[in-house]
């Protein structure tokens, strides 16, 4: 047996070498898992790139093999993508035996039934890049969503990815898979949007409701087919999908009242917040909270405590918080160096408070107030203290209702490139 072995190692090193003098290197690495075998097969070879001239360039493929033959999977596993086999395989722990996951951009469900492998279509589709999330991974909500990608490193080959944590698996945003029984339920197969938002937009489920029936989806509306009359303040949304009944219905909001600065504030905690799920006759219903007053408006720090942003304000914001500038005994020495004016960067007054330089710009058509370290000035520790200590200070003042009758409501970017809105004078 040791001898056996020997030779097939080097029979392999010397396939290796004869591939390797061609330009191309290739290794292989076999994984069991049940009674699949799965083979990462691992292609390195020259190709010219425009930036670096000729690099070398690794492509890892798939196979799936059962009693020392190949898985064969549909014609529809993409062939259109320039690269046709397998990108990616998956283990499923949590399934009733030994299945699997795989494809590129359309995915399959890989088990024995009868004694033979199957292939058994969880979404075919030639469009887009496949992806899967667990919906009810995250304490019954949804967890991390992934696009499937082709690997091109040829690190961790013989380890085996899996996909566990939750029961029901969204795959490509259009079907669910109930790991635990194989079941699968498609929905929206025709990609169609609901009252002329499309969704998701973002990628990836929000919420799945108590029942389990319904998943919450970020929706935008479709500004392009619509006219300036058509056009609803907020273009953002919700899409409640109900998998069950494979029908849907949207559920607008008020970004304003709901301060709603951006699409990447639509998270769960989000939705917890100012969203519910109630009883009617018809099941469970996706609804606004009723609250008592709307939130009390704050900024955003980023960019490593060098950007402190005040938005939605009104023009008034500015000499509101240049007096609170001068009330903060680390500005006490502030000189005011200049106070300019371009029609691209707003209003920019420049600050020196010893050797550091600051920057408080007024942007009216944004909407937007603020303060930074002085544009040309390196961002040094000092500097990024300096902001998170004005920004905390004004934070303090706006979490007790203070200068909030300077916000103004939120104008968004469509109606703003039409010329449709702009903020209160």
């Amino acid at each position: 047996m040791k001898a056996l072995l020997i030779a097939a190692v080097l029979a392999l090193a010397a396939y290796l070498l004869i591939r390797s003098y061609n330009g191309v290197r290739i290794v292989e690495k076999d994984t069991a898992y049940g009674p699949f075998t799965i083979r990462a097969t691992a292609t390195t070879a020259k190709q010219f790139n425009v930036n670096y001239g000729m690099v070398d360039q690794t492509y890892v493929a798939y196979s799936i093999w059962y009693n020392g033959k190949p898985v064969n999977l549909p014609d529809a596993l993409q062939t259109n993508t320039g690269l046709p086999y397998l990108w990616r395989v998956y283990a499923l722990p949590d399934a009733p035996d030994p299945t699997l996951v795989a494809g590129s951009q359309s995915l399959y469900l890989i088990y024995i039934k009868n004694g033979a492998p199957v292939a058994e279509p969880i979404l075919e589709q030639h469009h887009d890049f496949a992806s899967v999330q667990f919906l009810d991974s995250e304490n019954g909500q949804p967890g991390p969503y992934q696009e499937v990608y082709a690997k091109n490193k040829a690190d961790d080959m013989d380890k085996l990815d899996s996909l566990s944590g939750g029961r029901l698996l969204m795959v490509g945003e259009h079907a669910v898979l109930d790991v635990h029984t194989r079941s699968i339920r498609r929905f929206n197969t025709n990609n169609n949007s609901v009252d002329n938002y499309a969704f998701p937009s973002p990628h990836g489920a929000l919420a799945l409701s108590p029942n389990r029936q319904q998943i919450v989806f970020r929706a935008e509306f479709q500004s392009w087919n619509a006219s300036d009359e058509e056009l609803p303040d907020a273009i953002y949304a919700l899409v409640a999908y109900n998998i069950e009944q494979d029908s849907s219905y949207i559920v607008r909001f008020d970004d304003t009242e709901l301060r709603l600065l951006n699409v990447n504030g639509i998270n769960l905690a989000w939705f917890n917040r100012f969203f519910e799920w109630s009883e009617s006759a018809g099941g469970e219903q996706l609804q606004l909270r009723k609250l008592e007053k709307a939130p009390y408006w704050a900024g955003t720090l980023t960019d490593e405590n060098t950007y402190y942003t005040l938005y939605p304000i009104k023009a008034a914001m500015l000499p509101d918080f240049l007096a609170f500038l001068e009330r903060q005994p680390s500005w006490a020495n502030a000189a005011l160096e200049e106070d300019r004016f371009h029609e691209y960067t707003g209003r920019v007054l420049t600050f020196a408070v010893g050797e550091l330089k600051f920057d408080v710009r007024l942007k009216e058509d944004d909407q937007t107030l603020q303060f930074s370290k002085h544009l040309y000035a390196d961002t040094t520790p000092a500097y990024t203290a300096f902001v998170k200590k004005i920004a905390d200070a004004f934070e303090s003042e706006l979490a007790s209702g203070r200068h909030q009758q300077h916000f103004d409501r939120i104008v968004s970017e469509v109606k703003k490139i039409r010329g449709l809105g702009k903020a209160t004078e």
